[in-house]
């Protein structure tokens, strides 16, 4: 009898043979393996070549970067505006390191990094991402006008910077330019470019007196020896004249005094207290000095209008000191007499020939100093400057190429000694003339422009005399931009406007121009080492002409010692620049006013 399984018992399975997974196993086995082995073939065949092209991308990218822009970028850099300041430099440059989009000179020597990194990126597979064939010029286009849209992909260049700054072995490119600072402050604020005015007498500090501008009073701006700094004031209430200007000539140390330009009076004020000088007399001159002197030479005239007799009415603040006579006055029309300084000259005739005469009126009570002669000149037709040492005075006379200069001092003078420039070109203009001294020597220097427009050319010419001799040096602006890019050479004169400044520092020759496209530059040197001498880039005018609020219209130059203040009329307001002797550029901005 069988015996009937418990309900819901369950039956054993039966055993499955164990040759069934193990095929099953190997399957899948084989299958990852096939896979493995497919994927490393591809990735020999396409990763390690494109992980090489990374590398390689990489390391041209930071060697591009590196030829171009040269070290990392600061923090508030941008790519153009470094591109900008790169190629300032670089139009300066003589071959080789000429300016170029091929060969040894900026940017064409970058050709072949560019070409290493686009081969690079075509091996990564991006094409899109490589640098275009014609690189180097459109850097230079690029450079040249900033505000330009441009195809360039200047962000894609300057995101390959290496923080390490790139392959040591790649030369950098050349230095970039330090202008002015882009956001230069004006001098002051709502003063006028036009009729303002400077010392009539240089000497080792400056003033300048500017009339006002959109509702702003006359200003009176003073710069101490050293030309570091500034000072602006409004005009006294009383002295507040419609076209202000500096005179007569003061001392370093003496109160400025302006008169109004556009008067046939000419009585004039204390800048900085309105007080009157002159008013009730015919003034010929006159002169301020330390301890708040001023001297004023008077004409008298009798009944009938004769020149009777001049005086020297001198006065200390509101204090005046005497009124003398001055005898025996000079043998020659009063309105042919100067004061200089604190020097009353004239061209009187003895025995037979035109001499140069001067006298000392003084600073303290009594007489003028005697009649001291200078010397015989050609004729008496010249033209009358003078310049103040620290330790005297230097007459100038000039008639055409021709300039005769005496010091005077303390225990006298020099005779006068006498300079004589080579021809001029016919129709030459003189655009500038400054005069510059200390107690070695003095120099007259001025710049030349013959032709107009395009085709005008410059030339400096400068008379430096010490007390025994002259020596005359001609330089044609030509010659300093030899073998260099046409960009560095200055812009043509327009609207009666010099784009070529020139003055002097002792033995040095500064010579100033504005190019078209390169910004205001300088350079600073000997007149035998001035042709190979760098450039300095002052302002750049188009770095600046976001709206036009940088563009320039018209600059002027005031030496002073050992610096000299570029005063630049933009759009935006007078710009008042230091270069020192040492190439040092500094924008000055006023305290006060």
């Amino acid at each position: 009898m069988s015996e009937d399984k418990p309900e819901g018992e369950a039956t054993p399975a039966k055993a499955k043979p164990e040759g069934g997974t193990s095929r099953r196993r190997k399957l899948v086995l084989a299958t990852l393996g096939m896979l493995g082995l497919a994927a490393a073939v591809a990735g020999i065949r396409y990763g390690v070549p494109r992980f090489t092209a990374a590398r390689d991308a990489k390391r041209s990218g930071a060697a591009l970067f590196r030829c171009l822009f040269g070290e990392p970028p600061t923090a508030s850099e941008t790519p153009d505006e470094r591109l900008r300041r790169i190629l300032l430099t670089a139009v300066s440059l003589s071959d080789p390191e000429r300016l170029s989009t091929t060969g040894p000179g900026w940017p064409g020597r970058c050709a072949a990094h560019a070409e290493a990194l686009a081969d690079a990126e075509r091996r990564r597979g991006r094409p899109a991402f490589a640098p275009p064939p014609d690189l180097a010029t459109r850097v230079i286009e690029k450079a040249r006008d900033m505000y330009t849209r441009s195809d360039l992909p200047l962000p894609s260049l300057w995101s390959l910077c290496d923080s390490d700054g790139g392959p040591m072995e790649v030369p950098l490119p050349p230095a970039p330019a330090s202008p002015a600072d882009l956001d230069a402050p004006n001098l002051a604020e709502r003063i006028a470019f036009g009729d303002h005015s400077a010392d009539a007498v240089p000497g080792r500090t400056l003033r300048l007196v500017f009339r006002g501008d959109r509702g702003g009073p006359p200003m009176a701006c003073a710069f101490p020896e050293g030309l570091g700094a500034a000072s602006c004031t409004p005009l006294a209430p009383r002295a507040r004249l419609p076209r202000p200007h500096l005179w007569p000539a003061a001392d370093d140390e003496g109160p400025a005094l302006v008169a109004d330009r556009s008067s046939a009076r000419s009585t004039f004020y204390r800048a900085d207290t309105g007080q009157v000088f002159g008013e009730p007399y015919h003034v010929i001159g006159g002169f301020s000095a330390a301890k708040e002197v001023v001297g004023v030479v008077e004409m008298e005239l009798g009944k009938r209008g004769e020149e009777r007799a001049l005086w020297i009415d001198r006065s200390e603040g509101t204090r005046r000191l005497d009124r003398v006579r001055i005898d025996p006055p000079p043998r020659v029309r009063f309105s042919s007499v100067f004061v200089l300084g604190d020097a009353l000259v004239w061209i009187e005739p003895r025995a037979g020939k035109p001499h140069l005469l001067l006298r000392r009126l003084g600073a303290a009570k009594g007489a003028p100093g005697a009649i001291e002669d200078a010397g015989a000149l050609p004729h008496d037709t010249v033209h009358l400057a003078a310049c103040r040492a620290p330790n005297g005075l230097v007459i100038v006379a000039r008639d055409g190429g021709t300039v005769w200069m005496t010091r005077r001092d303390a225990r006298g003078g020099s005779p006068v000694v006498r300079a004589d420039e080579l021809p001029r070109p016919a129709g030459a203009v003189v655009v500038s003339e400054l005069v510059t001294c200390d107690d070695r020597a003095a120099q007259t220097t001025l710049v030349l422009r013959n032709g107009v427009g395009d085709t005008a050319t410059h030339e400096v010419r400068r008379a430096s005399c010490t007390k025994d001799m002259c020596k005359p040096i001609v330089l044609a602006l030509d010659e300093l931009f030899r073998g260099r890019d046409p960009m560095s050479r200055p812009a043509p004169p327009a609207n009666d406007e010099s784009p070529v400044l020139a003055a002097s520092f002792g033995e040095r020759l500064l010579v100033v121009w504005r190019t078209p496209d390169a910004g205001v530059r300088a350079r600073i040197a000997t007149p035998a080492s001035i042709m190979t001498a760098p450039d300095i880039v002052i302002y750049d005018e188009a770095s600046q002409d976001v709206n036009g609020a940088g563009r320039l219209h018209a600059m002027r130059l005031f030496p002073r010692g050992d610096a000299a203040l570029l005063l630049l009329h933009a759009v935006s307001g007078i710009k008042a620049i230091r270069i020192g002797a040492d190439g040092l550029v500094q924008p000055i901005r006023s305290t006060g006013g």
